[in-house]
């Protein structure tokens, strides 16, 4: 697959570029903010979206068999976990599975637990119900983070009944350990919590790095865990409105889908549908190939950004197409920061206040570009360095 390929995505509609032009202002920016990868789809996804389009009719649509068997097959000869067509259920999203999920499992005012840093749609999700967030922040460990399972100890009370795992994390790209999973596991069974958990991004492994999903996880966390993925990340198809749930306890998958016949989701696009009869059972040498791709994209900017900001703190990466870096000892501020990315380099990021205001000053940066975009990002960025931005640290 040619990645190097820089693919034009702006004048499409597209989220990632047209919406953020009309955001920051100016059609010369370069987007690395939202979590979108600028590379083409596996052709075999596109040939099969092809033909669906030329049969030309688009009417009601319902789940192949390949849904079922492309899931089980995947998670069999990628993670070596057993998975029955039974334990999944469809959804186009999981920012609104999560949403669902809370609304079914919890009440209005009850406490819902996020580690911190933390992805803004899965906190609106318990808001926009009523619920409480109550945001536990990671704990810092060298160049990573790790979970902070006595600050989760300490949030717990008579209201708290939900926490939202995020595996790899995003922002940070952790990759939890199976200790930390079972840990995180024992600490919702003891203190009586659903858990979900958001995987999406478990196809993204840098190399020497492991992901393990929760459903390794032994003992009686599975009565009352729900796991959620989607090829959207894994194939570039989040258009295409495909994801899934994995629920193990028939009572919980029966609460879930009772919230969805409340809220009128039933028949998924037939393009979701279109996406799942080949991408897990003829694409893995594509996720084989973007891993590969996205390492040598991470070495190339931690190469560049360190050469610019030799003072810069780039955290490990282990899962994820993101990079996670801390612009504080760089920066006297935040708004000097974005000042510099999006005024003087026109390079568009995420800002770290964006996951919470104990993380200003932090960058979340997208790899999952063409390496020429990344040069030319590069050379904006050290241009724009020797004017003297404003807020430099000396």
């Amino acid at each position: 697959m040619d990645f190097d390929r820089v693919i034009v995505r702006r004048g499409t509609d597209c989220a990632k570029w047209d919406t953020f032009d009309k955001i920051y202002g100016g059609t010369d920016l370069i987007h690395v903010g939202c979590a979108d990868m600028d590379f083409q789809s596996p052709p075999e996804i596109c040939e099969e979206l092809k033909q669906a389009v030329e049969h030309g009719v688009f009417g009601y649509t319902d789940l192949s068999d390949k849904f079922y068997s492309g899931i089980c097959s995947w998670y069999h000869s990628r993670h070596q976990i057993e998975v029955k067509p039974e334990e999944i259920i469809f959804t186009p999203r999981i920012n609104i599975a999560c949403g669902l999920c809370i609304e079914a499992l919890t009440r209005p005012g009850d406490k819902v637990i996020l580690n911190a840093p933390a992805y803004p749609p899965l906190c609106q999700a318990a808001e926009d119900n009523g619920r409480t967030v109550i945001e536990t922040p990671l704990k810092a460990s060298g160049d990573s983070f790790e979970l902070d399972l006595e600050a989760l100890e300490k949030e717990v009370d008579d209201k708290t009944h939900f926490m939202v795992l995020v595996n790899p994390h995003n922002p940070t790209t952790r990759c939890w350990t199976l200790t930390e999973l079972q840990a995180v596991a024992d600490f919702c069974v003891r203190h009586d919590l659903y858990l979900f958990c958001d995987e999406i991004h478990g196809d993204f492994v840098k190399q020497g790095c492991t992901f393990h999903s929760i459903l390794e996880c032994s003992g009686p966390i599975r009565e009352r865990l729900i796991v959620a993925s989607s090829p959207a990340k894994t194939f570039n198809v989040m258009g295409c409105l495909v994801a899934y749930l994995i629920i193990r306890n028939p009572k919980l998958k029966a609460a879930f889908y009772r919230e969805i016949q409340r809220v009128g989701e039933h028949n998924p696009s037939l393009f979701a549908n279109a996406v799942m009869r080949v991408a897990y059972q003829q694409c893995a040498w594509y996720v084989d190939e973007v891993n590969a791709y996205i390492d040598g994209n991470e070495a190339y900017i931690r190469q560049e950004f360190m050469r610019l900001f030799p003072k810069l703190e780039i955290k490990r990466r282990e899962g994820t197409y993101l990079l996670w870096m801390d612009f504080n000892p760089v920066f006297e501020s935040e708004k000097d920061m974005m000042a510099y990315f999006i005024d003087e380099a026109r390079v568009e990021i995420y800002p770290g206040s964006h996951f919470g205001r104990a993380f200003s000053g932090y960058v979340r940066f997208n790899l999952a570009e063409a390496r020429p975009l990344l040069e030319e990002i590069v050379r904006r960025m050290e241009a724009a360095l020797k004017r003297g931005p404003a807020g430099l640290k000396a």
